[in-house]
């Protein structure tokens, strides 16, 4: 039997079902004090209420999206022993179940299940503890979804396989033998593009973490508003920001915040007719049509590093000629069968090496699409930044104080939808404008290298699977230091700082963001929104990069180096 919906699943035996965060009856708030009463020991106010429909969660496009299959684990995992607490099967590897040398999921780029990640390894030793003399005042995070289901799209990947083998597979021709033997069975049970157990797993888990870190930042008594949490209105977008905020607020979460769902433009909706920061390339043209990722890098290394895999997997497959874009697809259903099914039979189809070129096609696509070297990776970002750059100096979007590129200046101009005093600002998006976002900040050091298409650099920092893997997290912290004297982990001058922790990961910031480095991470606000100030709109040249014609307002045909175009 098909599963339903998963927003409709319960996360645990002991959580609401998600739907009671789209509604809060009054029978359900009688249970307000026993579940707030931890989280919120020193609160004696009731929220404000706003009118009726001020926040609505149903305002439109949810995604192409479609069920899936069931996952089945006790009969379909087939690997001896115990997973442990782990919900999927991910002990496969290239040399075998039982040696865990090399991790797939670790380097399957977008598509790896969230992991703390290991950039700047050596400068967290000091930088991951704060200052005694420091502490943080306000936070604002951009959060990827969770784990989904592939995209509706029949063109590439894993739909693309399954489209092919459903049809192959009706010729009496088709035979699969040895490690494809399994085919002969196989049918494709992925739904498309909604959010799945492990997606939610991960952001509920992501809200804990979070409440952990920040809880003592959120306190009703002395807000003067509910908080405003944004996400676009795609289905996995929503339910990530329904699942985070169960994990950080509780099961109140729906009387606690206001969900501000802004709208994504998408199937039957005018194109490019509702900006959005959350999902900026529908409001920049030219990052539709001057792919640089997929025209002309990915389909160079594809040929490269797939053509020892398709060449060794044909004679195992009768009645079906396996192409790089086949085998691509086989490669990306072990990443999404594991995600959404828990188990997959085309992990150990591949080695070491061809995973680290899977993951190398994925970094190509997004620093060509979204990065340094697309054209209109920096503009596609822009609009957040201009949005974090007028919540970190308390300053209004009002008409008239704001170059408009990707906002949604009927939500932004309005003070109850996008306020500007929250000590707490979280925003839900997609993996394309976390990148994009750190373009359009200058962070050189995470998002600055230029990809060769012909051979990977084993050194380089620009790993999807580091920077964006499912459920990603990329916080910015205004933390306040009093000065004097400290001992442990040190002291800096007074003074109020900005830090970015991406990943788990302290991001050191340098000259390319305005900054002085340090040992903490830590860079003076001023320096670094003034640096942004002066620089980042005018990197980015919004108008040109978005909608200039290529062939006369500029010339594009390959990668750039700066994230934009002149």
């Amino acid at each position: 039997m098909p599963c339903t919906r998963f927003s409709m699943r319960l996360l645990t035996a002991g959580l609401l079902a998600s739907t009671l965060l789209v509604s809060a009856s009054p029978a359900y708030l009688l249970d307000r004090q026993l579940h707030l009463e931890p989280r919120q020991a020193n609160d004696t106010a009731t929220p404000t209420t706003d009118a009726a429909g001020a926040f609505p969660t149903d305002v439109g496009y949810l995604g192409t999206t479609k069920p899936g299959a069931a996952p089945f684990l006790v009969v379909n995992d087939r690997i001896p022993g115990s997973r442990g607490n782990s919900p999927v099967e991910t002990r496969w590897n290239t040399t075998g179940p039982s040696d865990p040398s090399f991790d797939i999921f670790k380097n399957v780029g977008n598509e790896s299940p969230y992991f703390s990640t290991p950039l700047f390894a050596s400068f967290q030793e000091k930088a991951a503890v704060l200052p005694e003399t420091c502490t943080v005042s306000q936070v604002h995070l951009l959060h990827r979804h969770g784990a989904r289901y592939p995209t509706s799209s029949t063109t590439e990947g894993a739909p693309l396989f399954g489209a092919t083998i459903a049809n192959a597979s009706k010729a009496d021709a088709f035979n699969a033998t040895g490690p494809l033997s399994f085919l002969n069975d196989w049918q494709y049970q992925l739904g498309a593009e909604l959010l799945v157990p492990l997606g939610a797993q991960q952001l509920f888990d992501s809200g804990v973490h979070a409440y952990y870190r920040y809880g003592r930042l959120y306190n009703a008594t002395t807000q003067p508003h509910k908080p405003v949490v944004r996400t676009t209105s795609e289905s996995r977008m929503l339910d990530s920001a329904r699942y985070f905020s169960l994990g950080f607020w509780g099961w109140d979460a729906p009387n606690l915040i206001n969900l501000e769902v802004v709208l994504e433009a998408g199937e039957g909706l005018a194109p490019g007719a509702f900006n959005n920061t959350l999902a900026p390339y529908d409001t920049c043209n030219n990052s539709d049509t001057i792919t640089v990722g997929d025209t002309y890098l990915r389909p160079v290394w594809d040929e490269i590093y797939l053509a020892n895999a398709t060449k060794r997997l044909q004679p195992y497959v009768d009645g079906l000629n396996l192409t790089t874009d086949l085998v691509y697809g086989m490669q990306s259903l072990c990443a999404y069968e594991t995600v959404t099914l828990g188990y997959s039979d085309f992990c150990l189809l591949f080695t070491q090496q061809e995973w680290e070129g899977y993951e190398y096609d994925l970094d190509l696509q997004f620093q060509g699409d979204y990065g340094m070297m697309s054209p209109t990776g920096r503009a596609q970002g822009i609009g957040y930044v201009q949005e974090l750059l007028a919540r970190l100096t308390n300053t209004t979007l009002a008409a008239g104080n704001l170059n408009v590129t990707t906002q949604n200046t009927t939500l932004d101009f309005d003070p109850a939808r996008f306020p500007i005093d929250q000590p707490l600002y979280f925003d839900f998006t997609h993996d394309d404008v976390i990148v994009s976002v750190l373009a359009a900040l200058n962070y050189q050091q995470v998002v600055g290298d230029f990809l060769d298409p012909t051979k990977p650099d084993p050194n380089r920092t620009f790993r999807l699977s580091h920077i964006t893997p499912f459920a990603a997290r990329l916080f910015f912290e205004v933390v306040d230091c009093t000065g004097g004297s400290g001992s442990g982990s040190g002291s800096v001058e007074a003074g109020r700082y900005i830090r970015t922790v991406l990943n788990d990961a302290v991001v050191p910031l340098d000259d390319n963001q305005g900054c002085q480095p340090n040992d903490h991470g830590l860079c003076k606000l001023d320096d670094f929104v003034r640096y942004q100030q002066q620089n980042a709109e005018k990197a980015a040249n919004f108008d040109k990069a978005c909608f200039g014609v290529n062939g006369t307002d500029f010339t594009i045909t390959g990668p750039v180096r700066n994230g934009t175009v002149y």
